[in-house]
């Protein structure tokens, strides 16, 4: 949720899959090739910025 993200950079640091990078605008996106959905991200943000979704899987 961009209108909640304070740009603090947690979710970059925490992330231990390195999915996480800063786009253009100065917001941290996650890149979900990477991401293994440990959920670290958004226990980590203190805003509630990240909400983790499962995803379902392709058939």
């Amino acid at each position: 949720n961009k209108e909640l993200c304070i740009h603090c950079g947690l979710c970059y640091i925490f992330c231990p899959d390195m999915a996480y990078s800063l786009n253009p605008e100065g917001f941290f996106i996650a890149d979900l090739f990477y991401c293994k959905g440990c959920g670290i991200c958004a226990k980590e943000c203190p805003t509630g910025a990240i909400t983790m979704v499962v995803e379902e899987e392709e058939k």
